[in-house]
């Protein structure tokens, strides 16, 4: 699958083939698939399922859930060229496999009680129950945390900044375990809350506070995004060269 990066320039929107990013994904998936291949061949084949999604994936779940989850159409959604998830779209909302996993097997939680699920193996295409650990902590709630009161902006991730000559622009960021991480600077508020959105769908595995909940995230918010990310890791790792070199 061809990836592509989309940048604008004045008022066009040029769209450019992003060889590297498809080649990344292309890796995670293959290696996806070996992974599921050697960990089912490792299980016994009857207690679990492979269910399966796209780009020709299965992913690993508990027999006992097998009913439930085969009733929806599964997704593997790859927020980056590392990440690699299970999401679907269920009452309108997209969630992911492993929450779904959880709320199934606690019947007094809904999907949506439930924020963040990690995996134990740090392999996402194993959800069975026993590789899934329900976490509560500062990330789970910066990102489910309404916009406070009394900011200058009515969204989340959104703040009113003023110029040397007086007009008036918004900035986003997005706060989380790894610490804040700058949006840009937009002329438009909305737009400036819609890549509030699209982050929060990368970095939180498609959960969290939106501020339009039943929208999906803007393509060109999305690679805006993933750019800020990428210069973000990329800042982080010399920040951290630089303190074992001091």
């Amino acid at each position: 699958m061809l990836a592509f990066v989309s940048i604008r320039c004045f008022n066009a929107l040029i769209i450019i083939p992003n060889l590297k990013c498809s080649t990344a994904m292309t890796d995670i998936v293959e290696v996806t698939r070996q992974k599921v291949n050697d960990l089912a061949n490792s299980l016994d084949a009857e207690s679990i399922s492979r269910i399966p999604t796209t780009r020709d994936l299965e992913v690993i779940v508990d027999r006992k859930f097998a009913r439930q989850v085969d009733a929806y159409r599964w997704y593997a959604h790859i927020p980056q060229p590392t990440d690699i998830y299970a999401v679907a779209d269920v009452g309108g909302k997209r969630i992911s496999l492993q929450r779904l996993i959880i709320a199934l097997a606690n019947p007094e939680k809904t999907v949506k009680e439930i924020k963040h699920v990690s995996f134990k193996s740090k392999f996402s295409f194993d959800c069975r129950l026993q590789n899934l650990l329900e976490k509560v902590g500062r990330q789970s709630v910066m990102r489910n945390r309404k916009p406070k009161r009394n900011t200058s902006s009515h969204y989340k991730g959104v703040s009113k900044n003023l110029r040397t000559n007086g007009e008036v622009f918004w900035r986003g960021q997005i706060k989380g375990d790894f610490g804040t991480m700058s949006l840009g600077a937009f002329e438009d508020e909305k737009w400036g809350a819609t890549v509030y959105d699209a982050a929060a769908f990368l970095m939180f595995d498609g959960t969290g506070y939106y501020n339009f909940p039943d929208q999906r995230p803007d393509p060109e918010a999305l690679e805006i995004v993933r750019i800020r990310i990428a210069r973000f890791h990329i800042l982080q790792a010399r920040r951290e060269q630089k303190q074992r070199s001091s």
